[in-house]
Parts: structure tokens; sequence; C-alpha cells
């Protein structure tokens, strides 16, 4: 009897602990869109964000990164440690994604600028996975056990299970440049899908979009749910122009709007590539393959399409006119009006060769966004899993509405 009051009694406690946890305000009242603040960490406050670290490159640049919790189904770390970064830090290669590329880096955890006696260094030698084909995203090992980092006081974090489209609060704790205090910095602001069509080079339809304090280093680094502290997304492209104040005219121009936004991708989808605490490029559930997509002419790629007048004077539809490399022998796609439709595997066409690969039929008929989605595969029968899909490649552009037809003379 007394063994059952206890369990009670402890379960009570666990319960009302994790709804205190998940009714905290992470963000200590920070207003969404205020400037960032230095961590201070000599009381212990931000031990929950210890395991964000800064990412020093061979190439002497920096970039951030986060320690995943992988722990398995027992609660047990029994995998190496892993970081997730942003793809770009890695190999900025558009259209490419790798499997198990050597490389050389370390991470330093425990990043605040008030304790340097405690940062803890590691060293990274392979990206189990890095992409820059539809995301800009990388799964980075470290060279120690996840345990031996959570021994060390380093805490690892969770992915978040789902994407969130809708607009929701966010933290970024990220490790930037330019700083006196050199270490983590935190931000707050709120976060959303940035929508399939993005007037920004090098952001790819998928992507959401924030207006957190972000600046150069802050690549890599998590995008946070404000309550419960897990990973909605991975930080992509820092606003070009934040800190400028918005120059005359910017509402009406959406490459200016688009441009005052820092833009990250979510990587939820990842969770099922660990498998008992290691990665697994090739699970049941995570298909992620190496991928070489070169676009062949990208001079011609275009943001807005318009409609011409043929011969006789009626409009026509654009096409796509892409043309492209890949290193798979046949490819399937589809043109949607929503990107997040190209992981859905129904509508593709069927399996054609990548030789002298052109995609050019008509966009439209509809005004407004749509989107080309592409994925190499190895055979005509080969089933297009939602995991291979992760593989898929994005492309979007704006079909304008027709010219207005000046009324007849009478």
């Amino acid at each position: 009897m007394k063994y059952l009051k206890y369990l009670y009694l402890s379960v009570m406690i666990s319960l009302i602990g994790t709804a205190s946890v998940q009714a905290r305000d992470l963000g200590e009242g920070a207003v969404n869109g205020s400037d960032s603040r230095a961590l201070q960490n000599s009381g212990r406050l931000y031990e929950i964000w210890s395991g964000i670290g800064q990412l020093t490159l061979q190439s002497g640049e920096s970039c951030s990164a986060v320690l995943l919790n992988t722990r398995n189904r027992q609660g047990k770390a029994t995998g190496p440690g892993y970081l997730l970064t942003s793809g770009h830090c890695v190999l900025f290669q558009y259209g490419s994604a790798r499997i198990n590329l050597p490389m050389e880096a370390t991470v330093t955890f425990k990043y605040f600028y008030d304790t340097p006696e405690r940062h803890s260094q590691f060293s990274v030698r392979t990206a189990r996975w890095t992409s820059l084909s539809g995301t800009d995203l990388a799964v980075l090992e470290v060279d120690a056990t996840l345990d031996s980092l959570i021994q060390a006081g380093i805490n690892p974090l969770n992915l978040a299970s789902h994407q969130i489209n809708e607009s929701h609060d966010s933290l970024n704790v990220g490790a930037p440049q330019g700083f006196s205090e050199s270490g983590l910095r935190l931000s707050a602001c709120d976060e959303e899908t940035a929508g399939t069509f993005i007037d920004h080079p090098g952001v790819f339809p998928l992507a959401m979009r924030n207006r957190c304090d972000l600046h150069a280093g802050n690549s890599g680094s998590p995008m946070l749910n404000r309550r419960t502290n897990e990973i909605t997304g991975i930080v992509s492209k820092i606003a070009d122009s934040r800190a400028i104040p918005e120059p005359e005219g910017c509402e009406d121009s959406s490459s200016c709007k688009a441009a005052r936004f820092n833009y990250s991708y979510p990587a939820n989808f990842l969770a099922a590539c660990f498998i008992d605490g290691v990665f697994t490029s090739n699970g049941p559930d995570c298909a992620l393959k190496p991928v070489e997509l070169t676009v062949t002419e990208p001079w011609k790629l275009k943001t807005y399409v318009d409609r011409s007048r043929n011969t006789a004077g009626q409009l026509a539809l654009p096409t796509w006119d892409f043309r492209f490399s890949l290193d798979a022998p046949l490819y399937r796609f589809k043109a949607v009006r929503d990107a997040k439709e190209c992981k859905v595997p129904h509508n593709y066409s069927a399996a054609i060769s990548t030789e002298d690969a052109h995609i050019n039929t008509e966009i439209g008929p509809s005004n407004g966004v749509h989107a080309l989605c592409i994925i190499g595969v190895d055979s005509a029968q080969q089933r297009l899993a939602v995991a291979t899909l992760n593989n898929v490649f994005t492309s979007a552009v704006y079909l304008n509405p027709p010219p207005r037809v000046p009324p007849q003379a009478q």
C-alpha cells in the first residue's frame, strides 16, 4: 500500500513538473522581433541550451549547430552524438546531397560568453547526410558518444514531432559573429511557412520564415518552440537588410519584402532516420540518397513568367523550359500549386530518361504560384515512398495575370 501511495505521488509530481515546463515561457518575456541578447550562464540558468554550439569549419568560418536527442525507445543513449546544422555550412552546391562526406570541423558546446572555462570542444569528421536539394540541412557525427556528451553535462534537444505551418511563437538560440560577447544569443520572433513562392534567390519553396534578430554565424542554429523547446527548424538564410529601415515602396515589392525575412527548414522527418540511436540513411522510413542535380541553363531561370501572343494574336501559356542533369538514370516530375504536394507520391509522371533532361510542359493556366517537383529514380518500377520523397528537388515561379485588353474605340 505504501508503495502504491509513493508511486501515485511520484506520478503526480512528474505530471505537475511537466506541465510547469510546458507552461514556462522560455523566452522570458522577450518581445517578438526585439534585439537578441547574450545568454549569461554563470548561474546555470540556461543548461537546457548547452547542446547548442559553435561549429568551426576547416576554412575558419563558423556556423551554429545543435546536438540531437537520439536516445532509443528505452531512453538510453546507445549511439554516437549527432549534430543538426545547415547543409550549406558543409557543402555549398545547389541541387546536391551527399552521404558520409568526410570533413574537418570542431563543435564547441556550453558556448556561453561569461563561462569560457566551461567551453567543451569536440571533433567532427563526417557528415552523415548533407543536402542543398529541396532543403538546407545536414546531420554530422561527433567524435564522442551521446552518453558521454550527456555525462559531460551537454543537453541534447528533441526534434518537433510534426511541422507547424501557421504562425507560432519561436525562439532562436545560436552563435552569431560580430559581438563582443562571443557566445550564444537568444532571439524571439514568430515563425510561419514562407509559402510556395519565395521571391528570394537560393531559397527552396518548402522553407519557413521569421524575423528574429539573426546575424552571420546563425546559419545552422535551431528555431525552437517557445513552450516545449523542441527544434522546429534549422536556419538557412539570414535577412540581408533587417537592420536597415524599410525603403519606400517595399510593401509593393515582393523581392524587397522577401529579403527582409530569415529562412529555415523543418527537420522533423529526420527522426525516422535514427534507429536505436544510430543514423541510418536508408531505413524503412528514411531514404536519403546522394543527389546531383545541375541546372543546365541557370541564366534562363525566371521568378515571374508571362503569357505571350502567338502569330494569330492569341495568348499562349509559358513553359517551364527547365534543362538539367541528374546523377540518376531516370527521373519523375509533376507541377503543383502548393510545394508541400511535392512530398506526396501521387500524380508524378512516368519515369523519364535523364539524358538531355528537359521539362517543357506549360505553366498554368491559373494565375499565381506554380511549383516544379523533380525526383531521381533508379528504375521505372521504383515506388515513390514518402521517405524517398525527402530527396525531391523543388523550384517555383509566379504566372502573372494576362495583360488587359484596351477597350475598342467607338
